[in-house]
């Protein structure tokens, strides 16, 4: 049933950065690039979260407030209780793509690279940015993949000294990129859709908005632009945000 609980044991827990942490669960599922579940703590809160990879099952999840300080507290052996997958997912499209990860946006990003053939993963070029090196995640895990990983940080503590919008501009002028994928900040994915849309690429974004009624569409909190980032999101069309 779409909207019934699953609970699934904790096996590993890996600290990705000082405030993120990935959790691998003992069961599977068959979520698409960018599709979330709803992550349940009883008595607590309920909150949607993207997926890593979907067999086994890992989840990402960064220390931002309470619901989420619980959830590091957890161990090894402890249990988690989700429902999902739900949303849109990405297209996937193109031979060259360009994919802009901000912070905690790599997340979904990884999953897409999953769906890439491996010829399409050798010449996928990903970009990476955080404000300081420490907050920097996943790049190791792209590389794996095969990927072209840049990386950029606001203090220029590692890699390009700047915005990931500004090495993501220096990518796209190659006159290489055919399709460009980001999920982040919002000002950062709006950026990323202007300059995709003046080289005339094709760009989807990822949105994020927080779900008073656990992403069944019926509250109307996370409405965008005449859309439900909670049902017919997350994944726009970059023009979406222009």
């Amino acid at each position: 049933m779409k909207f019934s609980y699953q609970t699934a044991k904790i096996i590993s827990i890996k600290r990705e950065t000082p405030r993120v942490k990935t959790f691998t669960l003992n069961t599977s599922l068959a979520a698409k690039p960018s599709q979330y579940v709803m992550l349940w703590a009883p008595g607590i809160n309920e909150k949607p979260f993207g997926v890593v990879t979907n067999n086994p099952l890992r989840l990402s999840i960064a220390k931002v407030g309470s619901f989420t300080e619980h959830i590091h507290t957890l161990k090894v052996g402890d249990k988690m209780t989700f429902r999902g997958p739900y949303g849109s997912s990405f297209h996937v499209a193109g031979r060259h793509p360009l994919l802009v990860g901000g912070g905690y946006g790599v997340v979904p990003l990884y999953l897409l690279t999953q769906a890439f053939s491996p010829s399409v993963r050798r010449k996928t070029t990903v970009i990476i940015g955080a404000k300081t090196k420490k907050d920097l995640a996943f790049i190791s895990k792209f590389r794996s993949l095969g990927c072209r990983v840049q990386t950029s940080t606001d203090d220029g503590t590692f890699g390009f000294h700047g915005f990931s919008t500004d090495l993501a501009k220096k990518v796209i002028q190659s006159g290489q990129i055919d399709s460009v994928y980001a999920c982040g900040p919002e000002p950062m994915m709006k950026k990323v859709a202007e300059m995709s849309r003046e080289d005339r690429i094709p760009c989807q974004v990822s949105l994020e908005r927080h779900f008073k009624c656990g992403g069944m569409g019926i509250c109307g909190s996370c409405s965008f632009n005449g859309k439900l980032v909670c049902v017919d999101g997350p994944v726009f069309p970059g023009s979406l945000l222009l």
